[in-house]
């Protein structure tokens, strides 16, 4: 992505928008968008990350505070800007330039000459109790869910929330519990009711392709941060991190490719793989050189040996993209998790991206109702489009069966005014004269729930098949990034406490009138984005 991203952005500012500066950052040498850099005010704990685009926005009133902001992004140098500096009444465009990676020979130490990458790893994952926030914690943060489809949002759920953790002494968060300050359906964006129906593997209406998603309860918060694997490292996580101390350690293959400076302390970059026969994964982790802290957390899961595409599909295309842009293979989902020192040397997170590819069955475009006529023993088929080619379409081209056994039909014809086949079974046959009494004798225990039916050479002037649903890839986001985080008790009242049982989009789950939630600010992406 390039800086092309933001010639769209003027024109779609509403007023409610010009009370904020907005800004992207992009590469200084590559000019490509910088992703998941973190923005804060510098000395204070409030800050934003940018989106997926590098785009983000901080409110107006800063800068007449005299307020610096301070950028920095694994990779990149950090960058210190005098928000006075930014224009109010056009994008910014801030450039970072990358960090040098100094290749492992040349920083091998004394240390590191007894260890490996992976038991630089080990002691990482092992160390989390101690690096980590032992005792309850809470964090403010802005969350969304969305979908991308033709690379333009879908489906964008906003929200700010206060989380409420006991503690890295618990080995999960199961019992974190979270209170909604705002919550925002944002209609400045498409909103697709078929994506966003829960995932349905049973009738497959919505699933992961060749992977298996818990939905729970159709709560994308709760889903998102049940893949933080460093949070969660007492339990299994996601596959094939799973257990981590055990199953991420031992089961990858690790290389230390050098280290970088990030917020002014040495972190060490290792890449990882994981092969079988039917998934690879790769990915990066970042672990502090002073004390071996998880930093980040970059994991990205690949199908392999995919099979040809379906016909069935409406754009095959997109199972090797991300949604904005293409992958080297078929990337079913990628997780990644940053964690920042704060209070007292402490590590609390800083986001959490969760990236998956999901499968829509979309509605048939040529569409069909069946019906049994008990008025003139025939079957109907009505259509919500006429027809193409009737010259085509045969008597064998219908196939009507109940409880498995086949019907045979007599003739047919085609009402072209109410655009209905008209389907005559043949009633001279004995095997099926029982089956056909059951189906046509007006009785009060009438059931037809075997009859089934399928239809050859049928299609419209759209070349669409008739009651042919074609899937569809979408693309999947769920993001929360962190505006402050604080150290000690967290309190929020039972009433104010979100339903983990709820969507966030249900009209019963509460939304606190704490009027603390209004030092926070939603990092909404601007409409209409443009590649």
């Amino acid at each position: 992505m390039a800086l092309l991203l933001f010639l769209w952005v003027m024109g779609a500012v509403t007023a409610q928008q010009r009370d904020y500066l907005f800004g992207q950052l992009v590469d200084a040498t590559q000019y490509e968008a910088i992703p998941f850099a973190t923005i804060r005010l510098k000395g204070q704990t409030l800050g934003v990350i940018s989106n997926v685009d590098g785009t983000f926005k901080i409110p107006l009133s800063f800068k007449e505070s005299g307020n610096v902001l301070e950028i920095s992004c694994l990779g990149y140098e950090t960058l210190l800007l005098e928000v006075e500096t930014l224009k109010e009444d056009q994008p910014n465009i801030i450039t970072l330039k990358a960090n040098a990676l100094e290749l492992a020979e040349a920083v091998v130490t004394a240390k590191l000459k007894r260890l490996s990458a992976q038991q630089i790893v080990k002691f990482a994952v092992n160390g989390i109790p101690q690096n980590y926030p032992q005792d309850p914690f809470g964090l403010v943060g802005y969350y969304r869910d969305y979908q991308i489809k033709n690379k333009q949002y879908n489906n964008l759920n906003e929200a700010l929330i206060r989380v409420r953790d006991g503690g890295f002494g618990l080995q999960d968060n199961d019992g974190n519990t979270y209170q909604i300050f705002q919550y925002n359906s944002n209609r400045d964006f498409d909103m697709d009711k078929w994506a966003k129906m829960p995932y349905d593997y049973k009738n497959k209406q919505k699933i992961v392709p060749h992977a298996r998603l818990e939905n729970n309860s159709g709560n994308e918060l709760l889903t998102l941060f049940a893949h933080d694997a460093v949070r969660n490292f007492g339990k299994e996580s996601f596959s094939y991190i799973d257990y981590m101390p055990i199953d991420f350690v031992e089961n990858h293959g690790f290389k230390l490719l050098g280290q970088i400076n990030y917020n002014k302390e040495s972190v060490y970059q290792i890449s990882f793989v994981f092969n079988n026969s039917s998934y690879t994964a790769t990915g990066d982790i970042y672990i502090a050189t002073e004390d071996f802290a998880i930093v980040k957390l970059d994991y990205l899961l690949y199908r392999k040996n995919d099979i040809s595409v379906d016909k069935a599909i409406i754009n095959p295309l997109e199972r090797y993209s991300n949604g904005f842009k293409r992958t080297d293979g078929m990337l079913l989902y990628r997780i990644q998790t940053e964690y920042k020192r704060g209070i007292k040397n402490k590590m609390f997170l800083n986001f959490i991206s969760f990236y998956n590819k999901m499968l829509v069955q979309r509605p048939a475009a040529f569409a069909s109702k069946f019906a049994v006529d008990l008025s003139d023993g025939s079957f109907k088929i009505v259509l919500n489009n006429p027809p193409a080619h009737m010259d085509k379409i045969k008597l064998r081209d219908f196939r009507i069966k109940y409880n498995n056994i086949s019907i045979p039909l007599e003739e047919f014809w085609y009402r072209d005014d109410e655009r209905i086949f008209v389907l005559c079974p043949h009633f001279g046959y004995q095997r099926t004269s029982k089956i056909l009494k059951e189906l046509f004798e007006e009785r009060n225990d009438l059931l037809v729930s075997g009859l089934t039916y399928t239809y050859r050479n049928i299609e419209d002037d759209f070349g669409n098949k008739l009651d042919e649903r074609k899937e569809e890839y979408i693309h999947q986001y769920r993001e929360f990034f962190v505006q402050e985080a604080t150290l000690g008790p967290v309190l929020i009242t039972e009433n104010d406490q979100m339903t983990k049982n709820l969507p966030l989009d249900s009209e019963d789950q509460p939304i606190s009138k704490n009027k603390e939630g209004q030092t926070y600010w939603m990092n909404s992406p601007l409409p209409n984005l443009k590649q």
